[in-house]
């Protein structure tokens, strides 16, 4: 019996400017406190973000009328976009839980 071998389609991963701003800002505060943390939470977000590569559609939907979803890791959350057709997911924002999420006008020009 032959094994049959599926292939995933890959997405590559865009980051705009305000996810990367974002993630510099979330770096900055933890490096004050405790730079371990920092970078243990750093590589811990990028390593949760890599999933959307293989499972773009695996966040929530954030709001019906727009085309964002939101993953989650511990208590930061992870704004993003699947355009298909590009075979991207762009990172839009990354906020802690205790932020207020960008405003829908925020998620419609980007």
């Amino acid at each position: 019996m032959a094994s049959q071998v599926t292939s995933q389609v890959k997405y590559s991963l865009d980051w705009t400017e305000p996810a990367l701003c974002d993630l510099e800002r979330i770096d900055r505060f933890l490096r004050r406190r405790n730079p371990a943390a920092a970078r243990k939470m750093g590589e811990g977000l990028l390593t949760r973000v890599e999933i959307l590569r293989t499972h773009p559609e695996i966040g929530r939907i954030y709001d019906p009328d727009l085309p964002h979803r939101v993953l989650v890791y511990r208590s930061y959350r992870i704004f993003y976009r699947v355009p298909h057709k590009e075979r991207t997911v762009e990172i839009s924002y990354v906020r802690h839980g205790a932020r207020d999420n960008p405003t829908l006008d925020d998620l419609m020009t980007d």
